[in-house]
């Protein structure tokens, strides 16, 4: 798909161009995209812990406990389906109408989970669900490209990744306390997106500056390199989310509790957010597809751990090792994408980052699943695929890839 070099130009004198250089958004601006990278998470890890009561509700329902799971992964396949349009819409139209939109489709979407009466309205709300966070994600991503550049923008990369994963360790037991009241008690959750909508409202939400005619050429997308990023990403979701899907039934074979693996889980979860915050203080003095690469070997490392232990502490150090892996792969990605993406495309080159990431999310249980009591060998199928990735960003970091013209 191509944009006329002259498109931009039109567009943008009917949005205030967003600032891509120079000194660093305010806190205000800065804490107003932290937030709304949490809503990403929140689609999933929010409802997680009520599927059982759902189920129990609806088990009158021919196929229940099939709908009831689909609640939770048709989310991504929408995300990952719908994502490009709301790119596009992002560089016509401008980061924040897109962003207003999407925190209304939010509310109402996981909202609709208080009263639905059937598992088809739940499911059509789950839908709207993924329409929203394709919007929210797409737009808040290319919106900090806008505003940050150089290393700032890595290190907030970073600090976004983080504050991400710390979401994630704190919704998945608030959701957990308001489960054991009522199945529909998250979805309460959803609404906390209206009080996004003031803060979102003072954010520079117009198009970038143009470029000059001239450089028209110099500002396509390098689609090629962005390629593989993509590729990878499809790959890193693949492998990383096996500790959701195949994790909880290796760890029942070592004699774990439910409640022993919901802290195993979210232990793994803290320790990748801890990962990103310490390592953004470093951002811009590292290579960021080697950084990636040592990401992706340590989540090796730590899968293969995970696949030998014979006790609970066993697979606890490989959850560290993954999630210390898992806390530089993905800030370096977004460095490198970051760095190869114009202006006028960032909106759609985000885009397609996150369907990258949750079209992996939803094959990784299609692609890697193993028969009870062989999830062992499925974690070493996915520390070989960690490795290759690995082998594959140190190739590619040893040719001279330019970067574009990005602002």
């Amino acid at each position: 798909m191509s944009v006329p070099a002259t498109r931009p130009t039109v567009l943008a004198s009917a949005h205030p161009p967003a600032p891509t250089s120079g000194a660093a958004p305010d806190r205000l601006t800065q804490l107003t995209l932290l937030l709304l990278s949490t809503l990403t998470i929140m689609s999933g890890a929010t409802i997680a812990p009520a599927l059982p009561a759902m189920q129990a509700h609806f088990a009158d329902v021919p196929n229940a406990a099939f709908l009831v799971k689909l609640s939770l992964t048709i989310v991504g396949l929408v995300i990952a389906l719908t994502a490009p349009l709301s790119g596009v819409l992002a560089d016509r139209y401008g980061r924040r109408p897109v962003l207003l939109a999407s925190l209304a489709l939010y509310a109402l979407g996981g909202g609709a989970g208080l009263i639905a009466d059937s598992i088809g309205s739940l499911l059509a709300g789950r839908i709207v669900l993924g329409l929203a966070v394709a919007g929210t994600m797409t737009a808040a991503g290319a919106l900090v490209n806008d505003l940050f550049s150089g290393p700032a923008r890595g290190k907030f990369l970073s600090q976004q990744a983080a504050f991400g994963n710390f979401g994630g360790a704190v919704l998945m037991p608030l959701g957990g306390l308001l489960a054991a009241a009522s199945w529909r008690a998250p979805f309460a959750l959803y609404l906390i997106a209206l009080l996004l909508i003031p803060l979102t409202l003072r954010l520079a939400g117009g198009l970038p500056a143009p470029l000059p005619t001239d450089s028209a050429q110099d500002s396509r997308p390098r689609w090629a390199s962005i390629g593989v990023i993509y590729a990878l990403s499809v790959g890193y979701m693949i492998v990383f989310y096996l500790m959701p899907t195949q994790g909880p039934f290796l760890l029942r074979t070592l004699g774990a509790a439910p409640a022993v693996t919901g802290l195993l889980l979210g232990a793994f979860t803290l320790v990748a957010a801890i990962t990103s915050l310490v390592y953004s203080r470093f951002t811009g003095r590292f290579h960021a597809q080697r950084t990636a690469a040592l990401g992706l070997i340590l989540l090796a490392a730590g899968w293969l751990t995970v696949s030998g232990a014979d006790t609970v502490t066993g697979a606890l150090l490989g959850l560290i090792l993954g999630g210390t892996g898992g806390g530089l792969v993905f800030p370096n990605l977004y460095t490198w994408l970051a760095d190869l993406t114009p202006p006028a495309w960032r909106g759609r080159v985000t885009a397609g980052m996150s369907s990258a990431i949750f079209l992996g999310q939803f094959l990784s249980p299609v692609l890697l699943t193993s028969a009870p009591g062989h999830e062992g060998l499925i974690f070493r199928v996915g520390a070989l695929l960690a490795a290759v990735m690995s082998a594959a960003l140190v190739a590619f970091s040893l040719r001279r890839t330019p970067t574009a013209r990005a602002g």
